[in-house]
């Protein structure tokens, strides 16, 4: 029976994999560190990491005005749960900062805790990779490499192909399009090489199109030279114009300009091939073919470095705040102490200590959860539906630490920003007893 047990487990297993080579493995991911902008209005990038973190604030404010829309003396469901959060962490940051400084670091303290929890579990969900936004990289390539500042030359436009929208679930007929990645989409890349003239690249475009687009095979590989001649004019009479059809079916056309004259009177950026020696002011893509830009329309809030510094920075002014509402002018006594050399050293060192927090705090999370996502991306792509669910159990694991160290953090320097320094008692809110546990705690904390 045992050994039954142990094929039909391994049946399973093998079942579950197979399910998710099959029909989970879409386009090989690509890796992008700085958040993705959607749209812009006005001044205001709203990238995906933004989106992400306007949805979990409202998630915050909804569920919490559901909790508390009917509030009773015996509470129960959902009241009943959030109290208990509540009540939890109130009796953690009271145990460290004390009843009177607890009160008045909890609010603040709650905030941090539960919204990066929540936005380091909601960046975990599965559809944040898979539903997004297109942009049409074929024409933006062109346009690049047609561009008055041939030394800007130095991108790389990645894209998805997508044949006959068999990889598409939604219609996609251009820039700004919605999509949902289906199985085995190909992911393929253009990237300008260092050194090469506009012309050169234009080349190399032509006959990447071809391979990519019409099934054409190079005799001479374009990733790290120039293009062949030959290979240049055998592309192109697979691609054609737009006045004249190449052989390839679907395939896009070059639009052809006739003479310079033609090029400066209809105001177009033309682009030369100096292999065709003819001038072409456009790329014309077929509607059943296209390089499309993958840009997911959710992402986690916190592998944006962005977010991870605006966190740390409110950290850091409430911290501030904070040691000034409770010592006056007298909080920078630690920072500035001149009645002896020693004194003053230390002094500069507490001063630049309270701003490497700054980058501590930024780059521990940003480090942390744009790693856990790499992670899960590129495992979700390599072995679907079997490594990557061990990973997610560790990655809820590690949202929650990372919520609870960058609070504890905050509310450990806050406690340290309240003191008396150099007098043996601390606030007037404890006696002898639970000042020397707040001390202990702090000290250990840090």
């Amino acid at each position: 029976m045992k050994r039954v047990y142990i094929i039909a487990g391994a049946i399973a297993v093998v079942a579950w994999i197979g399910l998710g080579l099959v029909i989970a493995r879409g386009p090989q991911p690509e890796i992008v560190v700085p958040a993705e902008v959607l749209w812009t209005v006005g001044p205001l990038n709203i990238t995906n990491t933004l989106l992400t973190a306007w949805i979990v604030m409202a998630f915050l404010i909804i569920f919490s005005l559901i909790a508390t829309r009917s509030m009773k003396l015996m509470p129960s469901g959902i009241q009943n749960f959030v109290e208990a959060v509540v009540s939890f962490l109130l009796g953690q940051v009271e145990d460290i900062a004390g009843e009177k400084n607890g009160r008045r670091f909890f609010m603040v303290i709650a905030t941090i805790f539960l919204f990066i929890i929540t936005a380091n579990w909601f960046g975990l969900f599965p559809f944040f990779n898979a539903i997004g936004k297109t942009e049409d990289v074929g024409h933006e390539i062109f346009h690049e490499l047609s561009s008055e500042h041939p030394e800007k030359l130095m991108l790389t436009a990645e894209g998805v192909y997508e044949e006959n929208h068999k990889f598409a679930a939604a219609k996609s007929d251009g820039s700004g399009s919605l999509f949902y990645i289906k199985p085995n989409g190909k992911a393929v890349d253009f990237e300008v090489l260092a050194g090469e003239t506009p012309g050169q690249a234009f080349d190399r475009y032509i006959v990447f199109l071809a391979e990519t687009l019409a099934g054409f095979e190079p005799h001479h590989d374009i990733e790290h030279g120039p293009a062949d001649p030959e290979d240049v004019k055998a592309a192109f009479a697979l691609l054609g114009t737009a006045d004249h059809k190449g052989s390839a079916a679907n395939a896009p056309r070059l639009i052809a300009i006739e003479g310079d004259h033609g090029a400066q009177d209809s105001g177009a950026h033309g682009l030369e091939s100096p292999t065709l020696h003819a001038t072409f002011s456009g790329v014309d893509f077929e509607e059943s073919q296209k390089l499309l830009l993958i840009i997911p329309l959710f992402r986690g809030v916190y592998s944006d470095v962005n977010n991870t510094l605006a966190l740390g920075i409110v950290a850091f002014l409430c911290i501030e705040f904070w040691g000034f509402q409770a010592l006056g002018f007298g909080y920078l006594g630690k920072f500035f102490n001149f009645k002896s050399p020693i004194g003053a050293f230390v002094g500069i060192l507490e001063l630049l200590s309270e701003f490497i927090r700054v980058i501590s705090f930024t780059f521990r999370l940003f480090g942390n959860i744009f790693a856990g996502e790499v992670l899960v991306l590129m495992l979700t792509f390599l072995m679907p539906f079997l490594i990557v669910d061990i990973i997610y159990g560790l990655e809820l694991f590690v949202g929650f630490i990372q919520a609870a160290v960058f609070a504890l953090l905050t509310l450990v320097f806050a406690t340290m920003a309240v003191e008396h320094h150099g007098e043996g008692d601390h606030d007037d809110g404890h006696d002898s007893h639970e000042g020397g546990h707040h001390e202990t705690g702090a000290v250990q904390a840090h």
